[in-house]
């Protein structure tokens, strides 16, 4: 890592054509788009080119002067790198189904998912040893009588029967092949990639076995399998085998490029909402709180059709009622905010008057105060502006219905989401 020289851009920023040029070998046509104002950056991850690395950050991480001054700034660019990545890894790690792209994008050059479960595993348990019980002639030892009686030559002196030698039960712990496959796919990971993977290495000795022969280890693995009981030691086994199957040898040649990172920023703003949100001031400004805990901000599905399930549904990001009070918020990864949002405009009025207090005749008893807003990415520090205010003359109705955006620090956002619980 210290020989390499890096290379730092951005989502969504202008492209650099003399770094195009050196890294034309790993960019492709989707990791740019190309707009009416030139070509910009479509992609955040990382490229390994030989000893060139080329590390794209996500939209608004830095300004234009601290971006060009960060691959002179060693300790920064280290701890950014390793944030960035974790932030992909905590959502890899949910489950949810909306995140199936991410992980197969973060799978698509090299079997980090695979990694991960087998360092979880090692984590957890340990290197994968098989105790095994030998029995074997002594004297020291837990004697094993029953074996001694039928298997020991007989004696008899003065008129005693004895039964020498005895045989001595003994347990050992033996590292087998998963145990070397383990370190193997550990070891050379953290290697390869630590740039960005932190981990404890096992510096168990492998070399006796020919990891390049995949064909065989694959095998040997699935005959390993069939004598295996434990659904955590099969699972163990089949990130193994997959990791094996996935593993190209490149040199240096690497990729990790994340295309979706629209759905990592939804789900770093919801962990920001949900332990830091505080409420609303006079001015429509959120009060951040360290001692905000567990505010139940959800992905709020609702079915303003007369059909119901049957017809059109709509997704708020971030929906919660809290003190007679509706918050409903959408998260927006965008390089800038140029048009009217319609779907948060939607949202306001096809929810205004669900789920309020009514009485037997359906009439609403008191309305809930609906506080709408968009939550975008920003290099500055965390500010606040109108996105759109109803003039009343269009709706005599509404005369205070506002959207506002509301911009939160990117790497803040990003580190908060890697250290909280």
């Amino acid at each position: 890592m210290y020989n390499n020289k890096f290379y730092v851009v951005q989502d969504g920023e202008f492209v650099n054509p003399n770094t195009n040029h050196l890294f034309s070998n790993g960019l492709d046509p989707k990791d740019f788009i190309v707009n009416q104002d030139g070509e910009r950056y479509n992609f955040v991850g990382f490229i390994f080119n030989s000893e060139k690395i080329l590390i794209s950050f996500p939209k608004h991480s830095f300004s234009s002067t601290d971006l060009e001054k960060l691959p002179q700034n060693s300790v920064m660019l280290n701890k950014y790198i390793r944030i960035l990545f974790n932030c992909i890894k905590r959502t890899v790690n949910n489950r949810n189904d909306k995140y199936v792209g991410i992980r197969n994008e973060l799978n698509s050059d090299y079997p980090f998912i695979d990694f991960l479960e087998v360092y979880k595993y090692y984590k957890r348990y340990g290197l994968f040893t098989n105790e095994k019980e030998i029995k074997k002639f002594g004297y020291a030892g837990r004697i094993s009588w029953k074996d001694t009686m039928n298997k020991s030559p007989k004696i008899i002196n003065n008129h005693n029967l004895l039964f020498l030698p005895l045989i001595i039960k003994e347990n050992i712990e033996q590292h087998v092949f998963i145990s070397k496959c383990m370190a193997y796919v550990i070891d050379s990971t953290l290697e390869r990639f630590s740039l960005f993977l932190e981990g404890e290495k096992t510096n168990l000795h492998t070399r006796d076995i020919d990891f390049s022969n995949t064909s065989l280890v694959i095998t040997q693995l699935k005959k390993v399998k069939r004598t295996l009981f434990k659904n955590i030691h099969q699972h163990l086994v089949d990130s193994l085998i997959s990791f094996f199957e996935q593993e190209k040898t490149k040199g240096g040649n690497y990729q990790l490029k994340i295309y979706s990172f629209h759905l990592i920023w939804e789900s770093m703003i919801k962990e920001y909402l949900r332990t830091k949100f505080y409420g609303l001031n006079d001015r429509l400004e959120i009060e951040w709180s360290d001692s905000a805990r567990n505010n139940h901000f959800e992905k709020k599905v609702a079915y303003p059709d007369m059909r119901g399930m049957n017809g059109f549904s709509i997704e708020p990001d971030y929906y919660l009622i809290l003190n007679n009070k509706r918050y409903i918020f959408d998260a927006k990864y965008y390089q800038k905010l140029t048009k009217l949002d319609y779907k948060q405009v939607a949202y306001y009025f096809l929810l205004k008057h669900f789920e309020t207090n009514r009485d037997v005749n359906g009439n609403i008893i008191n309305e809930l105060e609906t506080y709408n807003a968009l939550i975008l990415p920003t290099e500055y520090e965390i500010y606040s502006e109108v996105h759109f205010e109803l003039n009343p003359e269009y709706n005599v109705n509404e005369s205070k219905f506002v959207i506002m955006a509301y911009y939160l620090n990117t790497l803040k956002v990003m580190e908060h989401y890697t250290n909280a619980n």
